[in-house]
């Protein structure tokens, strides 16, 4: 399945800002007949797939690309003929730092590539490249690693010069401590999934968000309703017809009224665009996460549609709703309870039952990596490959529309 898609997990700065992906592969079963080892057959494919397939800048903008890479690769036995600006060379904790392989490593670093040491728990696992100055990052093993040795590991680490990447992020714990220590780059599961806290009230901007996506999404909504209720914004309003009259719709007439604005997009687009719209105003959370939401919304609806459904915007309302947890800091339970949703997406969102929630698992497993229980849901991993290509461009064009319709002209 290593062959199928490229996985790839956000890596965000101090200020929940992401720099960049790092690209996920995971070897495949039937291998057989190639003459060398998974990992580097998978290795190839993530190449392939980020290169040729879909193009680096789609799946990591202008951020930097976290590739594993095999010891075969790092001594040359395999080239490296990628973009040194753009590529973060990252070395496996089972690969031996050895006088080749770091005379290999100080190689790759005179080109132009930073490399980076994965799933680091000990200090001993990082002299040999210390000794050397050739790592530029340091990925610390959370789950690996004992709380009580993480400070005097940073202190040595930051008086050599190192970035720190906390890795398998999982906990507001684990953040918060990490970010008292100074690490400089974060990565895990915490940082896309709720900050839960027992008792915790939603504050005011959170609510009235809640209030306005239960309207737009209430399927007894009508025209003239949800007119109105945007015209009660002069911020929603500016900019829902900004993005209207954005490139992405290239309209030959200029839209200067919600009211036309809903003849000429149809009132399902409206709905999806105030999702968007009203998601972004959150501050405090990363812009990561709108682009998530629209990858696992377009994903969730061309799934439904490989499987024969004819109206798949639930499929849509599912994947973009996924990260409403993250978002609203709740459960996703108390979630779904504010807003009118049909029992199968609810089902979907909370326990992933259903044929909704079975899409969502999928689009879920690809972003993990998880190939076995992608090819569960029983779509050809062709066509599930193109689908993932799609939603990621598809994805950061309507992302860049959302965020560049908050700016001031």
């Amino acid at each position: 399945m290593s062959d199928l898609l490229v996985g790839r997990q956000p890596i965000f700065n101090r200020n929940k800002e992401v720099i960049g992906y790092e690209l996920l592969y995971r070897s495949s079963q039937n291998e057989s007949s190639v003459n060398v080892s998974n990992g580097d057959y998978a290795t190839t494919q993530v190449l392939l797939n980020t290169f040729s397939e879909i193009g680096l800048d789609n799946i990591v903008g202008s951020g930097f690309a976290f590739i594993n890479f095999t010891r075969n690769f790092l001594v040359g036995k395999y080239p490296i003929h990628l973009p040194p600006e753009r590529i973060v060379v990252e070395v496996l904790e089972d690969i031996t730092l050895d006088k080749q392989l770091l005379d290999s490593l100080q190689g790759l670093k005179i080109s132009g590539f930073q490399i980076a040491l994965d799933d680091v728990i000990t200090i001993d696992r990082v002299i040999p490249a210390l000794r050397c100055g050739l790592v530029n990052v340091i990925k610390v093993d959370l789950m690996g690693m004992k709380r009580v040795l993480l400070p005097d590991m940073v202190n040595t680490l930051k008086q050599h010069g190192m970035l720190l990447l906390a890795e398998k992020v999982e906990t507001l714990e684990d953040y918060d401590l990490c970010y008292r220590l100074g690490f400089d780059f974060f990565q895990g599961y915490y940082l896309c999934k709720p900050n839960i806290v027992k008792g915790r009230r939603m504050d005011s901007s959170r609510l009235v968000v809640m209030r306005l996506l239960a309207q737009v999404t209430d399927p007894k909504a009508d025209f003239k309703n949800l007119e109105t209720l945007i015209s009660q914004d002069v911020g929603l309003t500016y900019k829902l017809l900004k993005l209207v009259n954005s490139g992405y719709y290239s309209l030959s007439t200029t839209v200067n009224s919600i009211r036309q604005a809903i003849s000429l997009i149809g009132l399902s687009q409206l709905r999806g665009w105030m999702m968007l719209i009203l998601m972004s105003t959150v501050d405090d959370k990363p812009h990561e996460l709108t682009s998530i939401a629209l990858q696992r919304a377009k994903m969730c609806e061309m799934i439904g549609k490989a499987l024969g459904e004819s109206q798949a915007e639930s499929y849509f309302l599912t994947g973009l709703f996924s990260v409403l947890d993250a978002i609203m800091d709740l459960p996703m339970h108390e979630v779904v309870s504010s807003i009118h949703l049909a029992d199968d997406v609810v089902a979907a969102l909370i326990k992933h039952e259903g044929k909704i929630g079975c899409s969502l698992k999928t689009v879920l497993a690809i972003e993990q990596g998880e190939w076995e229980k992608v090819l569960e849901c029983g779509i050809q991993p062709e066509r599930l490959r193109s689908i993932y290509f799609d939603s990621i461009k598809w994805a950061n064009i309507l992302t860049n529309e959302v965020y560049e319709s908050n700016l001031p002209n």
